[in-house]
């Protein structure tokens, strides 16, 4: 395996983990403003 080939096998992930972690938590937000705008609780 070259080096290059290395270095971005083990930098894609920590991107990948940050992208799904946006999804996450903008799923979340507006989960929750749709909450509050219903007037429900999120638990």
């Amino acid at each position: 395996m070259s080096i290059n080939a290395l270095v971005f096998y083990i930098l894609i992930w920590p991107v990948l983990s940050t992208g799904i972690l946006a999804l996450l938590l903008v799923s979340l937000f507006r989960d929750i403003r749709a909450a509050k705008r219903e007037g429900r609780e999120m638990l």
